[in-house]
């Protein structure tokens, strides 16, 4: 039962990761007064690359052909670490911070690989900018997980959220500097404005997209996937850390799961307000945000090791 339970988690955030990803994009659009996308729209385009042909440039490797795949599991991995709504993961044995961290690294290495092995131009463009971004929001997440792991006394994911949900850690003045430095990284690694506009491709702006350019058909339908669950991973993260509740058996599991929908529309909500509300920064003030997120991620830490 608990192995059933736990796959239905995974499988329930995966596939509504689309609809969170257009409920953002409606959002943004309505306050904008146009009519908005489908809410179906991101199902529909995933659809539509899955039929279309791959096409690969002639001077890329063997690893066009793999990168799309690893991505795309990767992040799946990542999502089956979850304890959003019931309380043992999918991977709970796996759901581990360093496991996280490194998983997150990989996913940016494998990418940036992808668009340099494209021999193009926007390739070494978008990889150059995805490693500035991923050089200022890596450290910023080690220290957002090591003290929520020294708040819980534990490195497993499941155990913070249980404990958070617990204990009321999450009213402390280290995890009010974890939740903004958590956004900041939730945008920036997830290419949302101000740091990219996944809704254009100017050269300008490009940053991840532009490491995707030369993707088509399954390829495409893979990285788009694995955005979707980028940015609910992220957001899912908040979930926990705001709202902590996860179901422990099946008499809880529907509350869990409404109240964790609840949530996720929350952030859908927030970010469409932030994306509305700031325009996209020019590519060498990036660092200032993210340098705020890493002071406020070190700051948590430090106030969590001296409370200890």
């Amino acid at each position: 039962m608990n192995m059933l339970l736990s796959f239905c988690q995974f499988l329930l955030i995966v596939v509504t990761a689309p609809l969170f990803v257009a409920i953002i994009h409606k959002t943004k659009q309505r306050i904008r007064g146009q009519k908005g996308i489908s809410l179906f729209f991101f199902y529909r385009t995933i659809n539509k690359y899955l039929k279309k042909e791959v096409v690969v440039s002639n001077t890329a490797s063997f690893i066009s052909f793999l990168v799309p795949y690893v991505i795309a599991s990767i992040y799946l991995m990542l999502i089956a670490c979850l304890p959003a709504f019931y309380i043992e993961p999918l991977l709970g044995k796996l759901s581990d911070i360093i496991f996280i961290v490194y998983l997150s690294a990989l996913a940016t290495f494998f990418l940036t690989l992808y668009a340099l092995d494209q021999g193009s131009s926007f390739g070494g463009i978008g990889a150059s900018r995805e490693w500035l971004l991923s050089v200022l929001s890596e450290p910023t997440l080690v220290f957002v997980l090591v003290t929520l792991a020294i708040q819980a006394k534990s490195a497993k994911l499941e155990t913070i959220f249980l404990q958070t949900t617990r204990t009321s850690i999450y009213l402390t003045v280290p995890t009010i500097l974890i939740l903004g430095a958590l956004v900041i990284i939730m945008l920036a690694e997830s290419s949302r404005v101000p740091f990219d506009n996944p809704e254009t491709h100017l050269e300008l702006t490009m940053s991840h997209e532009a490491c995707i350019l030369e993707a088509s058909g399954k390829h495409l339908a893979l990285f788009e996937v694995a955005a979707y669950l980028k940015l609910v991973f992220y957001m899912s993260l908040l979930c926990m850390i705001v709202w902590p509740y996860t179901a422990g058996g099946l008499e809880t599991l529907f509350s869990a799961i409404a109240f964790y929908i609840a949530k996720m529309l929350f952030f859908c909500f927030l970010i469409a307000g932030i994306e509305i509300a700031n325009p996209k920064m020019r590519l060498f003030r990036l660092p200032i945000p993210l340098s705020v997120g890493f002071v406020m991620s070190l700051l948590a830490m430090i106030l969590t090791i001296k409370g200890t």
